[in-house]
């Protein structure tokens, strides 16, 4: 319980000092690749996207690749979002230990976002419509984490990205279709405290790098950030039930007393410092029950809509050979957004 309150207190210290922070980067919509900004995994979602220095499952691979590290098993998963708008996101991935220190771990993801009208010059009116485009969005990355010392975990990853922009009945004005390249690395690490066993610190540098080649003639910005956290699990003490001290007859059957196993508690909090917007921060909850089934919820600031919009909830199972996740994930006027990933280990 000490434990508990001294973490707590730097919580609570974190959270007054930073959030009135908002330091403008170079403003929203002045990067490209956007699909660098959709996370993997329902479990995160579900927590408020809060899990830098928490996540140990497959999605560790986008969130803190340092992560991937705390994967003991052979472990394959799978994810869809239905987004706003007809979009679509599909994610697969497979994580290998290699020895006692070190994991690799390789994904590959598609974003779909739908046929949209292009609409050109008119003569006789302002603008009309001729055809319609589709941008496609496919990416590859290969990831590596180790332990360098005790409580200290590292990792690294590096990802190709592929956008396209695809042209259909097209009449009017005749256009090639448009495809752009990018090389990104992320770096992060993860640092269990030996006084402290339920209390970690995370890092993470997102995104390094930069398009290789333009749609047209220009390159676009990649949407850096810096994500920062720490996470505290607590073991739930388990509860013994007594047996009742009223007096019996000598042959009388007492029921044995049982202990309900505990579950255990995550809170983890995150302050993200992004190139193209302003510092937001996140928190996140998370209730395990002993039988595998999970409760989630978080908080995010910076959605740039109400104060709904930045909450987050879902629901998740696992047992030893699988785990499921939902998460919902509102956006204001653009609508809510679900996600649900599935993992199996081996």
């Amino acid at each position: 319980m000490i434990k508990f309150i001294k973490f707590l207190y730097i919580f609570l210290f974190c959270l007054i000092y930073l959030l009135p922070s908002n330091s403008d980067g170079r403003g929203v919509g002045t990067s490209g690749s956007t699909m660098l900004k959709i996370g993997v995994g329902a479990k995160p979602a579900s927590m408020g996207d809060a899990t830098v220095a928490s996540t140990d499952d497959v999605s560790s691979i986008y969130w803190n690749p340092a992560g991937l590290f705390q994967i003991r098993d052979s472990q394959f998963s799978a994810m869809h979002i239905e987004w706003f708008e007809d979009i679509r996101y599909e994610w697969l991935s497979f994580v290998q230990p290699i020895g006692s220190r070190s994991t690799i771990a390789v994904d590959v993801s598609y974003l779909y976002m739908g046929a949209i009208s292009r609409t050109v010059e008119s003569i006789s009116e302002e603008y009309e419509e001729d055809g319609t485009f589709s941008p496609v969005d496919v990416a590859g990355r290969l990831a590596l984490s180790a332990k360098i010392i005790n409580g200290l975990m590292v990792g690294v990853s590096l990802q190709r990205i592929q956008s396209q922009i695809n042209f259909d009945k097209v009449t009017k004005v005749a256009i090639s279709d448009k495809i752009a390249q990018s090389m990104i690395v992320d770096i992060g690490a993860i640092y269990k405290i030996p006084r402290i066993p339920e209390l970690s610190i995370g890092g993470c540098f997102q995104n390094f790098g930069g398009q290789t080649k333009a749609f047209i003639t220009k390159k676009e910005s990649i949407p850096f950030s810096l994500d920062l956290g720490m996470a505290y699990k607590a073991q739930m003490k388990a509860v013994k039930n007594q047996t009742s001290t009223e007096a019996k007859p000598d042959n009388s059957e007492r029921q044995p007393s049982s202990n309900i196993q505990p579950g255990s508690l995550t809170i983890a909090f995150a302050v993200v410092f992004p190139v193209d917007e302003s510092i937001n921060a996140r928190l996140g909850l998370e209730y395990r029950f002993s039988n595998g089934i999970a409760f989630r919820g978080g908080y995010k600031t910076g959605s740039g809509f109400d104060f709904p919009s930045g909450l987050s909830g879902g629901i998740g199972y696992d047992s030893s050979a699988y785990q499921i996740d939902y998460a919902f994930v509102p956006y204001g006027e653009l609508g809510n957004t679900h996600r649900v990933s599935f993992t199996i280990q081996f």
